[in-house]
Formats: C-alpha cells, structure tokens, sequence
C-alpha cells in the first residue's frame, strides 16, 4: 500500500473514531466534510473505518487483541460502546491505533449481499462503489498489488476508481473481468450465460479455469459479452438506450422492450415471491414499459389491460390467461 493511502487510512481512522465519541462541534463537522470533500479515497477510506469499527465490537476482546497486535501493542480491549461512553483520551487513541492497523493490513476480507428485491450500494476503501441488485452477494479482498471481487451470484454494477497499478478484479464461475477506471455490470444467474455490460470504459475478459489457452477479449463502451461455458466470448455492441434499460434496476424499475410474457414472469421471479404465472396460449406475446421490481401484480394488471387478457390472483401467485383462448396453464416461473 502506498504512503499516501496509508495517510488516508490513518486519517479516516481517527475521525471515524473523534465521531463516535459523542455529538462534533460545527467546527469539527465543518473540518470533516472539507476532509472528505478534498478527494473520493477520503468518502471509501472512511466508509471501511467505520465498517472496522463495527466489526470490532462484534468479535471477541482475544480476537481484538490478536488483530491488532500484528502491528501495535495495545494494552486495553474495547469495543465502540466503552469508548463512546468512557470518552477517554487513551481510549479512543488505543481505538484509533487499533482501526488504523487492521486497515493497512489490508486483510480485512468482507462479503455484502441482497435479499430478493433489495437494492444495495456499497463504497469500497478506494472510492469504488459497487451496487448489488436483488439475490446477490459479493467478497472482497484487497492486496498491494490488486483489488479482486468475486461474485457469488447475482448482478452488481461496478463503478471503479482509477488506480492503474491495483487492477480491479472481478471473478465470476470461470470467467475474470479486469478493469482499471470504469463503469460495467456483471451478473451471474442460473441457467443463462455470464454477462458483461460496459457502460463506461474497457475491461478485459479472460477465463481463468480453461484447460486450454485463451485471448483476452477487450470489451469497450456501449457492448455487451456473453460467456457460456467451454463457448467463446461473444461480444457486440448494444444502444446506449439498452444500457439504460438494462440498469432500471438500480431505481427499483425493470424495463421491457418488445419482451415476450414469459419472459417478463422470469425477470420478475428474482425480485419478489409472488410468481406470474403465464397461460401457455398467451406467453409469446410482448409487453413494453417501465415497471416496479417489487409489484408482480401490478404489472400483470397493466399488461392485461392493454393485451386485453384476464387476470386472477390468489396467494402467492398472480395468472394471466385469455378465457377466449386459453389452452392451460402455464408453470409459474
């Protein structure tokens, strides 16, 4: 880690614990927002402090101690609660110390995760933001010479800082996006292939489990790749309006466009409980708009009015059918 990250994170340290000692002064506030304000490292440096903080009052005074002591001896144990109330001078030195080694060891691994239909923007401890969408979950681990994410499941919308000697890593099952200043989404769903959108920026795809050899793929701006398994990269360039449609997401929206019912009961099925549950002589017809993530119903409701289709809802499920032409009922999806 370089000195000067090392500076930050001794900085983001003692204000993150100054502010958990008790209510700043508009002097110390007014010193605060001018720190963070003065670079994008300050926000994310002061983000992980926090988290630090947070997890320290969680584990054992042992493991404290252990923790802490790979790079300071520090005689006292405590936690967030101790120093707020004792308001020590020694105390919240000892806590500072503390939070300022287990930043620059840098070993500090973490996961995040959404339930269904929860949306969740998370600011790494270099600036980066990562925003998880529904069902998803991601661990992080940073080095000196690297900054890797894995995604475990689900879809996450990476907006990277620039650090040209720490890439930024993201894994996915057998597939490895580098990037070093960008914007991009990668989801990881069952049964469809790995997805890469780039909104901002180029990343490098590449596969890190093949028995054989294979060429880095450059994906630019406005493109869009797909990864099936022991297939090659497909990549090809989508309009900027799709990419917008493609991240409705981060507002709690899902957009369709000229997308089949079927279809559409799928995309719905990772945001809510209740299944739309799709008659079999109506599910190639196509819907169109912009639609609350979280209501299933109303979206059926929506598309049955302008499909001119019947709607039924009972527990935990909600069917569109055409009694005109209806030829059975379709699985829930």
């Amino acid at each position: 880690m370089s000195s000067v990250n090392q500076e930050i994170d001794g900085q983001a340290a003692n204000w993150a614990t100054k502010r958990n000692l008790g209510e700043p002064t508009p002097e110390e506030e007014a010193a605060f927002e001018a720190w963070i304000a003065a670079d994008i490292r300050h926000f994310g440096a002061y983000g992980r402090a926090e988290a630090v903080l947070a997890r320290l009052e969680r584990i054992p005074g042992s493991a404290i101690r252990k923790m802490c002591a790979r790079q300071v001896t520090i005689a006292p144990v405590w936690t967030r609660r101790r120093v707020v109330l004792a308001g020590s001078v020694a105390a919240s030195a000892a806590a500072a110390v503390c939070i300022g080694a287990v930043l620059l060891q840098g070993d500090l691994s973490e996961s995040f995760a959404t339930g269904i239909g929860q949306v969740r923007e998370v600011v790494l401890s270099d600036g980066s933001i990562v925003t998880l969408n529904t069902n998803s979950r991601i661990s992080i681990k940073y080095t000196e010479e690297r900054r890797e994410i894995h995604l475990v499941q689900g879809e996450a919308l990476f907006d990277v800082a620039k650090n040209k000697k720490r890439p930024f890593i993201v894994l996915a099952g057998d597939m490895q996006v580098r990037a070093v200043g960008t914007s991009f989404t990668v989801s990881m769903l069952p049964q469809r292939p790995i997805q890469v959108l780039v909104k901002e920026g180029v990343v490098e795809l590449n596969r890190i489990s093949s028995n054989r050899k294979t060429t880095p793929v450059r994906v630019s701006a406005n493109t869009q790749a797909l990864a099936l398994r022991d297939v090659p990269i497909v990549a090809a360039g989508v309009p900027k309006a799709k990419i917008e449609r493609d991240l409705a997401w981060k507002l709690g929206q899902i957009a369709f466009d000229n997308q089949t019912l079927q279809d559409a009961a799928q995309e719905f099925a990772r945001y809510s409980d209740v299944r739309i549950v799709i008659d079999a002589a109506v599910a190639d017809r196509t819907v169109t708009g912009l639609f609350a993530s979280n209501d299933p119903i109303s979206f059926a409701k929506a598309a049955a009015a302008v499909l001119k289709l019947q709607v039924e809802v009972s527990d935990g499920k909600v069917r569109l059918f055409d009694r005109m032409n209806s030829r059975g009922v379709g699985k829930p999806e």
